[in-house]
């Protein structure tokens, strides 16, 4: 258990600067015995002799003292610090967020969001966890997780508060070489018989499969892929046309090959991109900054 306070050291130091207890006092605005007092405690606790005092000429630092001042100086700024810390958090300046992510949605905001607010607010840590929603929505709900950034796509909204940042739309994905791939628009009903390639990612599967039965499509499945690179590379391969909801400005796939993405002119549902969080995180100030730093970002 430490017995020494931060006054004595406090004390001690200013002596060490002034060079007497009798300066100290009047920097530290307090009397000498006061003074004295603490440091003669402050030896006690440690059993040291910090001081040697002469009468006439003030006092004068032993070896003990000399290196014991090392040592306070440090506690003191560490106290400085983490005051000015503490200050921080207050005001809701720095402090720790537990952010989870949809796995396929990381790659687009992920990263990007955390460099941007650690760029406005350098004191404030985001851990973050790519997981699949089921995963996100529990620990959102356990209290593992703070938010989690993931797609409206049957959602259980139980506890839950829903933040929405981003609406997508739909679009096809065709190979550069098929023969529709220079149209500007197209209907998924145009591509009715031609073979599907789906994405077999969990409740992105249903959402596609979804899309297609509203237009009274059941496609013939020829490639099924468990990342979107795999479904763009198959579509560029020739397997089929797809679906997807993330834009993105390069058509090459890993493998060389090109994809182009077409937009629908059938009426479909958009998708929200959202928040998640639990229904009390009102109460936390730090939360409601990052939701508002996240809709300024996603929704502009």
């Amino acid at each position: 258990m430490v017995k020494l306070t931060l006054k004595q050291c406090e004390y001690f130091v200013a002596v060490a600067q002034e060079g007497g207890i009798a300066q100290a006092a009047r920097i530290l605005n307090i009397s000498q015995p006061a003074v004295s007092q603490a440091i003669e405690k402050l030896e006690d606790i440690c059993g040291l002799q910090l001081l040697l005092r002469h009468h006439a000429r003030g006092t004068e630092l032993t070896p003990q003292g000399r290196a014991f001042l090392v040592s306070a100086g440090k506690l003191l700024e560490t106290a400085r610090q983490t005051e000015l810390h503490a200050e921080a958090i207050a005001a809701n300046q720095a402090g720790t967020l537990r952010l989870g992510c949809f796995h396929t949605l990381a790659p687009y905001h992920l990263a990007g969001l955390i460099r941007e607010h650690q760029r406005e607010h350098p004191d404030i840590h985001i851990i973050p966890s790519e997981l699949l929603q089921d995963e996100l929505i529990a620990r959102v709900q356990q209290g593992e997780l703070d938010l989690a950034l993931t797609y409206d796509m049957s959602l259980s909204t139980e506890q839950l508060r829903v933040e929405r940042l981003q609406e997508l739309t739909p679009f096809v994905l065709l190979g550069k070489h098929h023969a529709l791939a220079r149209r500007k628009t197209i209907s998924l009903r145009e591509l009715s018989e031609e073979p599907y390639v789906m994405f077999e990612g969990p409740s992105s599967r249903q959402y596609f499969e979804k899309i297609l039965h509203s237009q009274g499509i059941q496609p013939d499945i020829a490639f099924t892929g468990k990342s979107m690179e795999s479904v763009r590379s198959a579509v560029a391969n020739g397997f089929g046309f797809s679906l997807a909801v993330m834009a993105t400005t390069h058509t090459e796939t890993h493998d060389g090959g090109h994809v182009v993405s077409i937009p629908l002119t059938d009426d479909i549902d958009t998708l929200s991109v959202v928040l998640i969080c639990k229904d009390s995180s009102s109460e936390s100030a730090l939360l409601e900054n990052f939701i508002a730093f996240c809709k300024s970002r996603l929704m502009r």
